[in-house]
């Protein structure tokens, strides 16, 4: 199984979800190997968990003190669709949210198109299991006998017994874009009314989030069964490709993940593997 980039280059732009200023991607075709880079400024860095800068509500990454916040849903798209090697030259300081799923970044993604390259693709290779719990979340990743990658994640909250899912997929292009892609980020009506009045979540509206209000009411009707399950999952692949290769032949179990401990996990998986 090779490496992929893209065809061509392409170009979205939007609000960003926490600072609500106007940002805008443009991503471009990279050579084998390169890996998936980050460019603002004068400053690159690779979407490796080495430049995870700051986990509160978000990833960032940064370098230089150059930073580059919501980088989950754009890097979730490339990893699930299996682009390897791409430039991503951002104007602003945050990834814009657009609808607040991956599916227009992988829209975007199959409009560019996805060229195979020669060099074959790099793969996670661990010779133990992994572990990391913290509270009640907890996480796993083991080798798989498949080809592919399984995930299976886990949703329980404090203060919303219904919203208790878990969520299994075996992880391929196909099932990332129907299963995965469309589940868009989500927050309770409480928390959201907070962050408001801390003057947070700028760029936040009914048009890039799904909002809960316990027990079972939703601001818009949900696109997949237990949504916000999905999502928590589609963050899972955005953060986890931060170890920068292709977890083929590996098992995943997340419960309650976050961006905190999801890049904890990571980093812990790049210092326990071969």
């Amino acid at each position: 199984m090779n490496q992929n980039t893209l065809a061509q280059s392409f170009s979205l732009q939007g609000v960003g979800i926490h600072t609500g200023a106007v940002g805008k991607i443009t991503v471009h075709p990279a050579s084998e190997n390169f890996g998936r880079v980050f460019r603002t400024g004068n400053t690159e860095f690779a979407a490796h968990a080495d430049f995870v800068v700051d986990t509160s509500r978000c990833t960032t990454l940064g370098k230089d003190g150059a930073k580059i916040s919501t980088v989950e849903h754009l890097l979730s798209a490339l990893a699930g669709l299996n682009v390897d090697n791409a430039l991503i030259e951002v104007e602003g300081a945050e990834i814009p949210i657009l609808d607040g799923s991956a599916l227009p970044f992988a829209e975007a993604i199959l409009a560019a198109g996805i060229e195979a390259q020669s060099v074959p693709a790099k793969m996670l290779i661990m010779k133990d299991s992994v572990e990391l719990s913290e509270g009640n979340s907890r996480f796993l990743a083991e080798t798989s006998e498949t080809d592919k990658s399984e995930f299976t994640v886990t949703t329980t909250f404090d203060n919303w017994a219904e919203g208790a899912s878990t969520q299994k997929f075996s992880l391929s292009p196909e099932v990332y874009l129907k299963e995965i892609a469309p589940a868009r980020t989500f927050a309770f009506r409480q928390e959201v009314e907070m962050l408001i009045a801390a003057g947070l979540a700028k760029g936040g509206s009914l048009d890039n989030a799904l909002i809960v209000t316990p027990p079972d009411e939703f601001s818009s009707p949900l696109r997949l069964p237990e949504e916000w399950c999905r999502h928590k999952l589609l963050d899972l692949i955005g953060d986890l490709s931060l170890l920068n290769v292709r977890p083929m032949r590996m098992s995943f179990l997340a419960v309650r993940p976050g961006h905190r401990l999801n890049v904890a996990f990571a980093q812990k998986i790049l210092q326990e593997k071969v």
